[in-house]
């Protein structure tokens, strides 16, 4: 099973799973099986200091009056990756064409987990992981994250960013199915392909 630390380390920093998917095939480090794994490893700030940083990256999303409150999660994801990463802010069209397509990656994602190899996983199992794993997260950055966006940690975790952790789940399972379907057993093998079926799916 994979490191739930990890994993909410990753989640709670905001990162778009289009830029996951780009960093992993570029760099090749991953060594865990998730959505969203690799990424921002070390990187140690104060609870003050993250505090301020997702106090920002949300202002900057709502600044942008966003109508459509599913693809506004989707643009603070999007601003949030790049202020973290690059240390710079996205106008409102690149926050938005990022967060489009991230949006549209994910449900293309799950829809080709479960469509083609019948993997989901229930909401008891989801509930569950999460009671856990990060409901139980003391990471700085967590709780932040959680604050800036007016939530306890159990309403981000349980609905806000439920969609991230039930993807990380469904890569747990479809990792298995897709060892058998690629004939490999290399984690980055494996993404690599399942990444292509996905952009496939999307054209």
């Amino acid at each position: 099973m994979m490191n739930k630390k990890l994993i909410i380390f990753i989640i709670v920093c905001m990162l778009s799973l289009l830029t996951a998917c780009q960093e992993q095939k570029e760099t090749n480090e991953a060594n865990e099986a998730g959505p969203l794994d690799g990424l921002f490893a070390g990187s140690e700030l104060s609870y003050e200091e993250y505090t301020f940083i997702m106090e920002y990256i949300v202002d900057r999303a709502k600044e942008m009056e966003i109508e459509n409150k599913e693809l506004e999660k989707w643009v603070i994801r999007a601003i949030g990756d790049e202020r973290l990463m690059n240390k710079r802010d996205l106008t409102k069209e690149e926050a938005l064409e990022k967060a489009e397509y991230n949006q549209k990656y994910y449900e293309t994602y799950m829809s080709v987990a479960e469509n083609k190899y019948n993997v989901t996983v229930t909401e008891e199992e989801l509930d569950s992981w999460i009671s856990k794993g990060p409901d139980q997260s003391d990471i700085p950055q967590h709780k932040a994250y959680a604050e800036a966006l007016g939530l306890t940690l159990e309403e981000l975790n349980h609905d806000y960013d439920r969609d991230l952790y039930e993807q990380t789940m469904v890569m747990e399972k479809l990792q298995l199915v897709l060892q058998k379907e690629y004939d490999t057993s290399d984690v980055n093998e494996i993404r690599d392909e399942f990444n292509k079926e996905v952009e496939e799916q999307m054209k």
